[in-house]
């Protein structure tokens, strides 16, 4: 196999991973076409936070968000300034890290070189994970922190117990563990995974605690100085660490029990990675599932290979245990801790997911399970490698050639499939989703061309954005719920006051005017004209006409 030649491997490795970080930043000031409320809300906050010098832990507003990444985004932001670019040019950085992480993990977790390859050539052509490395969502955080702290954990783990390099990985590892606090509520769970991998680790590998305990206390109490910060925060905000899992939750269902509501949110979960994936066109295209067709079938032999191997592996080790004979340490198989290592990060990262009720399936919450999934969908070509090397090492001359030929066009024909799969979930990204109306719905593209003019116009004495009628305006009419327009249109912005149709008729003032208006609506316009006698209409275009708005303005 190429894959032998170390050279062409890490050729592979290297152009697999470039392409990954290529799509994550490639056209990312306009694809997704145009920016979100939630994701303008972070760029808001981000700007304050420059501006103020208050980087804060935890934004309470908008339901409240861990404060991370807003806080690296105002960075960016300063660097590139206020744009859709510097908006999401932090997602793809943890978009491109995620994947860079997950080769080490693979490579840790001793996969045949093949594996690794496949694997994250699947996780870096992904729809999910590319969907997420380019929009403004903190929670994209989650697999980056969980794959580094899983790939410094096993590193120490898997180091000589002598050498002091085992305490910086333990470091490094508790420091990943507690930073991911700090991204997305999905990571509150992320210790459960450490937990049982430890458990299981612990139960086969008895003698290592007692040798390694200062590494394992140095790794628990990084995570907890690391994430001591925002614990602290909480326990004086309860209202913020409960306020969002709650109004979604499983047990606050007006409509069903709890029981049935937990048990309804896991069949619409599980059923997103086959069948029908998350409903909503920011998340996803056309409701497709989370994992491709032509990966689907890898997951599913995955995951029960993976099961296979745990439950060989504990009957082994049980007999094992009551053979008194035997002086020998007993050892599991090479896939075994990869495999409660995949089942565990699956199971776990699913919990956020099931626990809501809410817009399910919501691929967001069940972000952290993309290390696993992507985990597992490698082991069928593990097991086929496996195969092919009885084959190869085989006193049968048939089995040695024929056989031998046989898995290896099959293996090329597997190859094929996942990247045939891949190139299409990157066209369907570019090509197909963010050309979709819905999709431009759902990044309000009609609100960020808005702010896209004002930001353009020449500003006069008293500006105005009159806006929609149900639209929600605050702070003496100097924001609203525009943010989309609000963001975009920064530092023009500040100069506008914002007015609901009727209001906007009783309170403009007419000296040096300019209105811009959300809606096109010639009978409310007159309106304004007739208050106004000197203004004049400007007529602006969007997209061929698909986009249209219309400024007033005193002329001299």
């Amino acid at each position: 196999m190429p894959t032998k030649n170390s050279k062409i491997f890490y050729l592979l490795a290297i152009l697999i991973l470039v392409a990954g970080i290529f799509f994550r930043f490639w056209k990312l000031d306009s694809v997704p076409p145009g920016i979100q409320y939630d994701e303008a809300y972070n760029g808001i906050n981000a700007i304050q936070a420059f501006e103020t010098g208050d980087y804060k832990i935890f934004y309470p507003e908008n339901t409240g968000r861990e404060g991370l990444h807003i806080n690296v985004i105002a960075i960016f932001i300063k660097f590139f300034g206020v744009s859709g670019f510097g908006l999401r040019f932090a997602n793809a950085l943890w978009g491109s890290l995620t994947l860079i992480g997950f080769y080490f993990l693979l490579r840790e977790l001793k996969l045949s070189k093949l594996s690794v390859l496949l694997g994250v050539f699947m996780l870096g052509f992904s729809f999910w994970h590319l969907d997420f490395s380019r929009t403004a969502f903190r929670a994209i955080m989650v697999p980056v922190c969980l794959v580094w702290a899983l790939y410094f954990f096993l590193k120490g783990l898997n180091g000589n117990n002598s050498n002091k390099k085992v305490y910086i990985f333990f470091v490094l590892a508790g420091f990943f563990l507690g930073l991911g606090f700090y991204s997305y509520i999905a990571f509150r769970v992320a210790p459960l995974v450490f937990i049982v991998f430890g458990i299981v680790y612990l139960c086969f590998e008895k003698k290592w605690l007692a040798k390694n305990w200062k590494a394992i206390s140095i790794f628990i109490f990084t995570a907890f100085f690391c994430a001591l910060p925002i614990l602290l925060y909480f326990s004086s905000h309860v209202s913020d660490f409960l306020a969002r899992s709650q109004s979604i939750s499983v047990f606050h269902s007006s409509k069903l029990s709890a029981g049935q509501a937990l048990l309804k949110s896991l069949g619409i979960h599980l059923q997103a990675f086959f069948v029908h994936g998350d409903n909503n066109p920011r998340h996803n295209y056309n409701n497709q599932p989370l994992i491709p067709a032509g990966w689907v079938a890898f997951f599913v032999l995955g995951f029960f290979i993976s099961l296979k191997e745990i439950g060989e592996n504990i009957i082994a080790k049980i007999k094992f245990k009551k053979n008194i004979l035997s002086r020998e340490n007993f050892k599991p198989s090479e896939l075994f801790y990869p495999a409660v290592l995949a089942q565990s990060i699956f199971w776990v990262m699913l919990v956020p997911g099931i626990l809501s009720i809410e817009g399910i399936p919501h691929s967001l919450r069940i972000i952290g399970t993309i290390p696993g999934v992507f985990l597992l969908c490698v082991f069928p070509i593990e097991y086929i490698l496996k195969i092919y090397r009885k084959m190869r090492d085989s006193s049968d001359v048939v089995l040695r050639t024929r056989g031998v030929n046989l898995i290896l066009t099959f293996m090329l024909g597997l190859t094929a499939v996942i990247m045939v799969s891949g190139f299409l979930q990157v066209y369907t990204y570019f090509g197909l989703w963010a050309k979709d109306l819905r999709t431009a719905g759902g990044f309000e593209r009609n609100l960020y061309l808005m702010g896209m003019l004002i930001k353009n116009l020449d500003a006069h004495k008293n500006n105005y954005v009159i806006t929609a009628q149900k639209t929600a305006i605050y702070e003496n009419g100097k924001t609203s719920s525009l943010k989309t327009t609000e963001y975009i249109a920064y530092p023009k912005i500040k100069n506008y006051l914002f007015y609901r149709p009727a209001d906007g008729l009783n309170s403009v003032n007419c000296d040096d005017i300019q209105i811009v208006f959300q809606e096109s609506d010639q009978w409310l316009r007159d309106q304004y004209r007739a208050k106004c006698p000197n203004l004049q209409t400007d007529k602006y275009n969007f997209n061929k006409n698909k986009y249209i708005f219309y400024v007033m303005s005193s002329r001299e």
